[in-house]
């Protein structure tokens, strides 16, 4: 770990502290955030982020928050307009792309470190909202009552994220023994090089279904 040549003891500390935990929490996983940790990457004495954050959780939840308004970013549908099963597609490619690429921070996102999101409200609307754009979307595609609507979406939400822990295992596996055609790789792998047929068809399934 190295410490950052910029000190912070400017404007909001908290701000700065958090992006600097979001950083060593992509880069080296959740596990080695602490508030040493991240007052010695930001150059700030050692009690400096105690002011900031109750507890270790308490520095879970931002960062997951950060992470949460990310993938919200990446995965919102403008509900305004027409929304088409492409518009879907595209949406689950960049959940999973997000996934794939920012795996320390979904895999504290979606993980046991942060235990009740109801104690911390903000991360709560933050993750919430991502599904609720989700969900409205998928209201626009299938003509369902709204309970229906719900269970098709936390169908199309469970599909999106177990491919994403299914093609992190891929990369894994790729790199050890790219000629593997046994067991779910190989099936997994020919899905990852056409997410977009593979989510148009799941998709599509969902909707009729």
């Amino acid at each position: 770990m190295t410490k950052s040549s910029k000190s912070y003891h400017h404007g909001n500390l908290k701000q700065e502290l958090i992006l600097c935990a979001c950083r060593l929490c992509e880069e080296y996983g959740y596990e080695s955030l602490s508030m040493r940790s991240i007052a010695k990457e930001s150059g700030v004495s050692q009690t400096a982020p105690y002011r900031h954050f109750d507890t270790k959780e308490s520095l879970y939840a931002y960062v997951a928050m950060e992470g949460f308004k990310k993938l919200s970013a990446a995965t919102n549908i403008d509900i305004s307009k027409k929304v088409t099963k492409d518009n879907m597609v595209k949406t689950g490619i960049n959940y999973i792309n997000f996934g794939l690429g920012n795996a320390n921070t979904y895999d504290l996102m979606f993980g046991t470190a942060v235990g009740d999101f109801s104690n911390y409200p903000d991360l709560l609307d933050c993750a919430n909202g991502t599904y609720e754009n989700m969900k409205l979307s998928f209201s626009k595609l299938a003509q369902d009552p709204e309970d229906v609507i719900a269970y098709k979406c936390i169908t199309l939400w469970s599909m999106l994220h177990g491919l994403v822990g299914i093609l992190r295992k891929v990369a894994v596996v790729d790199n050890m023994d790219p000629e593997q055609d046994h067991g779910p790789i190989k099936s997994a792998s020919l899905i990852g090089a056409n997410l977009d047929e593979h989510l148009d068809k799941v998709i599509t399934g969902i909707i009729q279904s």
